[in-house]
């Protein structure tokens, strides 16, 4: 196809193009960020017409000249918007009214529903003459080019088609000029489109009940094989998904795969719901099964070693295989079952760490959180619930067996805020045996020695 054929096909394409707009001044009184939110989802309920919008401070616009003959008009599309859009506002507690305008261009369709005309313009030609009766109120103009507009005489747009595009470049500045060229439809106007969040669910209903779970894991693969051909095709991957097992007369069993490390490997998905087989027990036999993701996640790829193994022979060990090693276990026993350590910002060695539970994300907004100083002093990996009293026998402590100190004191003092003064000395300790201890002396009170946590 030649140059002039593919500017042709293009400009009459453009020209096919019919934007509806819907304007929603009651937005502007909410901050942005509330101001997005309730713009997704309305523009969900525009998909509903369109398979093209886009958004606009306070409005969206989609295209509908395909969608004409589908519903029988315009009229019909509107009344289809009014009903939806309307419900919504209702919801949240907003003016349920809106203006709308349709015309071959988007800022065309933008202005003149900001006008509150609720102007329909199926013809490029008649564009110019529907704008020129707009005023210049309509218009996205800060405070100082309004006073200019204002001290030239200029009220309405069709006074503005009589200056020179020079000089309202050089007194406006070119978006002024762009603003209404792209109404007008003389230049290019890309559009920021709505992409609905991804959403993926399968489920196959049995010819015939099942009661022996090993029978529906080739069905339950079949699923998995077809999510994970969602997930590439869209470069996803996901860390929550549900397997639903439906019952006759009876509640569905519900499978939760919760994954620390988000994937889309179809090999490891098999193996967690395997184990999640090995330990489940279902009320009724199984007439259908079901998956649903719960939670989608950027997939962010690895590459391999490029040596598989070590020089010694050895086998090689990652981060991802020790991942995937406690999501197994999670699956075997439970998610209150498996934790992880992580430091809190305490002296007290008591609330200096916390337990949580293992497949909690650090981080999950994707904000930078702030890294926790950490004593620079040696600290056991395992603490007592009870500190234990030591004995002391002619001047030496005894835990079983006579320890002997081998480094300290560290002085922590703190808690006095709180009732509960800790005022202790610490040290470390071996045993006969060569194992080391973490004891302290009381420095307030009968000053006993105690014993609080052992060394890896």
């Amino acid at each position: 196809m030649d140059e002039a054929r593919v500017k042709s096909v293009a400009q009459r394409s453009k020209s096919n193009s019919l934007w509806y707009a819907l304007y929603l001044p009651q937005l502007r009184e909410l901050n942005s960020a509330l101001q997005k939110k309730y713009l997704d989802q309305l523009a969900g309920h525009m998909q509903s017409v369109s398979s093209t919008v886009s958004f606009h401070p306070q409005a969206l616009i989609c295209e509908v000249r395909s969608s004409l003959k589908y519903f029988a008009g315009i009229d019909v599309i509107h009344q289809k918007l009014q009903k939806l859009v309307g419900e919504q506002l209702q919801q949240w507690d907003l003016a349920d009214g809106f203006f709308y305008a349709a015309s071959p261009t988007v800022s065309g369709s933008l202005l003149l529903a900001r006008s509150g005309h609720n102007a329909l313009v199926y013809r490029p030609e008649n564009l110019r003459s529907a704008l020129g009766q707009l005023s210049t109120d309509v218009l996205d103009l800060n405070k100082e080019q309004r006073r200019r507009l204002l001290n030239m005489g200029i009220r309405h747009l069709r006074d503005i088609w009589r200056l020179p595009s020079d000089g309202l470049c050089k007194r406006f500045g070119s978006n002024f000029v762009n603003q209404l060229n792209k109404a007008l439809g003389k230049v290019a106007e890309p559009t920021l489109n709505y992409i609905p969040p991804p959403a993926f669910a399968a489920s196959y209903d049995l010819p015939y009940e099942l009661e022996n779970l090993n029978q529906l894991l080739p069905i339950a693969d079949e699923l998995l094989a077809q999510l994970c051909d969602f997930l590439r095709r869209r470069d996803l991957s996901t860390s929550s998904l549900v397997l639903f097992l439906r019952h006759e007369k009876r509640d569905s069993t519900e499978i939760n795969i919760g994954l620390r490390m988000a994937s889309r490997s179809q090999q490891h998905l098999t193996l967690l719901l395997e184990t999640h087989f090995d330990k489940l027990s279902i009320p009724a036999p199984v007439v259908a099964v079901k998956i649903e993701v719960k939670e989608f996640d950027a997939f962010f790829a690895k590459s391999d070693s490029l040596l598989k193994n070590e020089p010694s022979g050895s086998a090689s060990y990652s981060d991802s295989n020790l991942i995937q090693f406690i999501e197994q276990l999670q699956a075997r026993f439970g998610d209150s079952h498996v934790k992880s350590v992580s430091n809190a910002t305490q002296h007290c060695p008591e609330y200096a760490s916390l337990q949580l539970n293992y497949k909690e994300k650090p981080n999950r907004r994707g904000r930078i959180a702030k890294p926790i100083e950490v004593s620079a002093n040696p600290r056991p990996l395992w603490l007592l619930q009870e500190p234990k009293q030591l004995n002391i026998n002619k001047g030496r402590l005894f835990y079983r067996k006579p320890i002997a100190i081998v480094s300290g004191p560290e002085r922590i003092e703190t808690h006095w805020w709180s009732g509960i003064d800790v005022c202790r000395d610490y040290y470390v300790a071996r045993e006969h045996n060569g194992s080391r201890l973490w004891i302290y002396h009381e420095k307030n009170g009968k000053r006993n020695w105690y014993l609080h946590g052992f060394f890896a």
